[in-house]
């Protein structure tokens, strides 16, 4: 339960919130408690010859005098309306300390200062009445009988003191009517107000519980898309995007609920357990004691069922991403799968995957549904043991008939809660499961930026240079570049070239450290890249992409992407030097026409000019063009490579491409043959020195010019 446990950690900034659900729980459990209380005067009212005074009388006598005394029915039933004793206390005032459990009090008088009677009743209830509402210290004389009959003692007593609480007990049932049916009433219309009062706390720590599970799991959620923002990108390269999806939004959907059950349910339903075990406890203690015994081995069973669970929903949720994975390949490459009449394999795809998903949740679910009924089986199993146990004290009359009812009533009030809580292990299980996964992306390592902060590389001036660089991906063996050695100096263009798989596009990434070489250094002005801030290293580059991103906004914002601060004409004027603007003046809200989800609203041409004017836009010192016109047709190419020609100039520039009029004219080309550098120099040195490089040129560029 670790990963729980660190979720539970957030909680610690909005603690008072948790205080304030705690107390809103006890407010629950104390009126679900006293809710059950009520049913004790209904009993007495109903069952006892007592009635409700009766026994609160009763209540206040033995507390004072530190007796047991029998209740009425006892006395009826033993042919007499004395008092009878049934257990005679070391602490009880000393005349009445050698007094046996079956000996009676047959008279009680209340004696003035001078000895006089000034109040006597020889009968169960007015005895008891004396007893219980006399003031402290007041002279009190009992007969005491045999069971026999025969008088033995006539002791006189100062009545000893009453705690506060039983003072407030028996003036509060003091305050109901004697009419048996106007007592029942009241204590109805308390019974009501205890619900009404309930349902309020209740609601209360339900919304509490449930605002603060939400505010803790969208913080963890932001924290998650914080660190997948700072992952490097071979992260992605090796796991895809579709599991961090299904992380954000499935796992942390099944986080919310099950913190919401820990806050909520946990908190509650052990409460309201809690308050009605003190009520029983109150009852008799004995009892409550052989409850106890159940707890632990409920514990023990639970424990067993939550390795299964958890088990079985992690891998849930595992293939619940697969599952996301295949639905987001398909709808993105609808296109694709109609043409190739691809859908009986898709069909096939996913319902693999989700007959998968079924048995993973049906083995959930089989946990699930036989935890609960076992648990509850064990429960009423196990309760027998204090049912017993309270059956055994009436039969030997240590307690009442409405007393051994009422403890019956306790348990089932103390069981339901405990019944409740069977559902819990298995939410909690799921969140542990579905937190463990969360935090294994907020653990993994981020692109590594130096700690202490790296200081800001300037503006390039000079040049960049390649010093035996190599790189391996983590999932491979085979190293992508070996031994990349080669210089370009400020305002040069230099052009990538070499066969699919050659290393090209891996060789860009280097530059803004989106892949951080496994061998050598990349030096700008003669600073290591490494050795400098990151924000400040990809601050002087723009990229303009093979694969075209856009994001679900308008075309001005995604322009002003690469500069958010920049003002509307510096947006307009890049959009025009990109020859955007042809198009984007043609849209029906122009600038401020939505593009759809990856710019499907567009064409790839006008995607691509997009992403141009972007850079355009970013005034890189050195920009990267993987592939930038592969989508744009000859026209546009044309006047794009016009505009670029003049926004160049000045500029560092590193090119993709497999159209010989696009690296022709390139400063300096470097062709790559398996990952290695095979040739370097002017597109004319190059076809009289570099055998590759004409294979290359014959191969891919046989349609074009052989010069430019």
């Amino acid at each position: 339960m670790k990963p729980l446990l660190r979720v539970l950690m957030g909680v610690w900034p909005y603690r008072w919130r948790v205080v304030l659900g705690l107390l809103c729980a006890l407010g629950v459990g104390l009126s679900y408690a006293s809710g059950i209380a009520t049913l004790l005067p209904v009993m007495k009212i109903f069952i006892s010859t007592q009635g409700v005074h009766g026994w609160a009388d009763q209540a206040a006598a033995e507390s004072r005098l530190h007796m047991g005394l029998m209740n009425l029915d006892q006395s009826v039933h033993a042919k007499t309306l004395a008092i009878i004793i049934s257990r005679a206390g070391q602490s009880a005032p000393a005349p009445l300390t050698k007094l046996s459990p079956g000996d009676r009090i047959t008279r009680v008088a209340v004696l003035s200062a001078h000895g006089a009677t000034k109040i006597s009743s020889h009968h169960w209830q007015g005895m008891m009445r004396i007893l219980a509402h006399v003031a402290d210290y007041t002279p009190v004389q009992m007969t005491i009988a045999s069971s026999s009959g025969a008088v033995i003692a006539s002791p006189t007593i100062k009545m000893p003191g009453t705690h506060w609480y039983m003072w407030t007990f028996v003036d509060a049932i003091s305050a109901l009517p004697q009419s048996r049916w106007w007592c029942l009433l009241w204590v109805i219309v308390l019974f009501i107000v205890l619900c009404v009062v309930g349902s309020a706390f209740r609601y209360m720590q339900q919304y509490i519980s449930m605002t603060l599970a939400a505010k803790v799991v969208i913080n963890l959620r932001r924290r998650m898309h914080n660190r997948i923002l700072q992952l490097p990108v071979q992260y992605f390269s090796a796991h895809g995007t579709t599991d961090l999806t299904s992380r954000l939004t499935q796992d942390t959907n099944t986080l919310t609920e099950g913190l919401t059950t820990l806050l909520g349910k946990t908190m509650l339903e052990p409460m309201k357990a809690l308050a009605v075990g003190i009520v029983a406890l109150l009852i008799d203690w004995r009892i409550c004691v052989g409850t106890m015994v159940i707890l632990p081995i409920i514990g023990v069973i639970i424990r067993k069922f939550s390795k299964r669970m958890r088990r079985a929903s992690r891998k849930g949720l595992e293939k619940w991403s697969d599952m996301m994975g295949i639905i987001s390949e398909t709808l993105l490459g609808i296109r694709i799968v109609k043409a190739h009449n691809g859908q009986g394999y898709e069909r096939r795809r996913f319902t693999k995957v989700n007959r998968h998903l079924y048995q993973q949740q049906a083995r959930l679910a089989h946990y699930t549904s036989l935890s609960r009924p076992t648990i509850e089986t064990l429960t009423i199993v196990l309760g027998c043991i204090p049912v017993l146990i309270a059956a055994k004290l009436v039969l030997s009359h240590s307690i009442n008939r409405d007393s051994f009812i009422f403890l019956l009533a306790c348990f089932a009030a103390i069981f339901e809660p405990l019944r409740k809580l069977s559902d819990v292990n298995s939410k909690l299980q799921q969140s542990n499961a579905s937190a463990t996964r969360i935090f294994e992306i907020i653990d993994e390592p981020v692109e590594q930026d130096g700690s202490p902060p790296l200081p800001s590389l300037p503006r390039l001036s000079k040049e960049i240079a390649f010093e035996n660089i190599s790189f391996t991906y983590e999932s491979s063996k085979q190293p992508v570049l070996q031994e990349i050695n080669f210089t370009v100096q400020k305002g040069q263009t230099a052009a990538i070239v070499g066969a699919n798989g050659s290393g090209k596009s891996t060789l860009l990434s280097l530059i803004p450290r989106l892949l951080t070489p496994t061998g050598g250094r990349i030096l700008i002005d003669s600073v290591d890249t490494s050795k400098v801030s990151l924000k400040s290293l990809r601050k002087h580059i723009g990229l303009v992409t093979q694969d075209t991103i856009l994001f679900a906004d308008t075309v001005y914002n995604n322009i002003a992407y690469a500069a958010p601060h920049a003002d509307r004409e510096a947006v307009l004027a890049a959009s025009r030097q990109s020859y955007a603007d042809e198009f984007i003046s043609q849209l029906p809200e122009g600038y401020n026409t939505m593009v759809g989800q990856s710019g499907v609203r567009l064409s790839g041409g006008q995607r691509q000019r997009i992403a141009i004017a972007r850079a355009i836009l970013r005034d890189p010192a050195i920009l990267l063009l993987d592939e930038a016109m592969s989508q744009i047709d000859a026209d546009s190419e044309q006047k794009i490579n016009l505009a670029l020609k003049e926004f160049m100039r000045s500029r560092t520039t590193f090119v993709i491409a497999h159209r010989l009029s696009t690296i022709a004219g390139a400063d300096l080309i470097v062709c790559l043959d398996y990952g290695r550098v095979i040739g370097l120099g002017t597109h004319q040195q190059l076809l009289a020195e570099c055998a590759g490089y004409r294979r290359l040129c014959e191969s891919q560029f046989a349609a074009e010019p052989a010069t430019v």
